[in-house]
């Protein structure tokens, strides 16, 4: 069900970005973002995004992501590492000058392991989607450059 539901979703975002009757290449956005952090163990993650403005209101697109975690458990010789990617279809709206409110919903794919004293004790692979609800602060020049900065709260809660 949840994949008839991205597929459904993507189909639908595709057609809005490109069922317009003038399609303006200068609208187009191609984008990424890219996590890092480091606090015992590290997180290494890329999440490109391709999207259309229709206007200096809507941008909507498909993004996608890719996430490298491990952790090292200070007290025990344990460690978990774990592979998260995903994507699917997002929607920002600008009410005003660099604000927006913004939903994305994701399907992702989660592979989780974990290491006693180095050798592998325990891995799972599971499948969760969310969809994604917040707001954030940028600034926008279509047909330029685009900086944000946002929170989203999943709201489907599916573990």
């Amino acid at each position: 069900m949840k994949k008839i539901y991205l597929s459904l979703s993507l189909m639908i975002t595709s057609t809005l970005c490109f069922s317009q009757s003038k399609f303006n290449r200068e609208q187009l956005f191609l984008g990424s973002g890219l996590n890092l952090g480091f606090f015992n163990g590290f997180i290494i993650g890329l999440n490109p995004e391709v999207g259309y403005s229709f206007n200096r209101i809507v941008d909507a697109g498909i993004s996608i992501n890719f996430n490298y975690v491990t952790q090292n458990d200070p007290n025990f010789p344990i460690s978990y590492r774990q592979t998260i990617y995903g994507g699917g279809p997002f929607l920002r709206i600008w009410p005003m000058d660099r604000f927006f409110l913004g939903g994305q919903y994701e399907y992702n794919t989660i592979a989780f392991s974990e290491k006693i004293s180095g050798t592998v004790q325990n891995r799972v692979s599971y499948n969760a989607s969310s969809l994604l609800v917040g707001g954030g602060f940028g600034s926008r020049f279509i047909g330029q450059s685009q900086f944000y900065t946002s929170i989203m709260i999943d709201v489907l809660g599916d573990r």
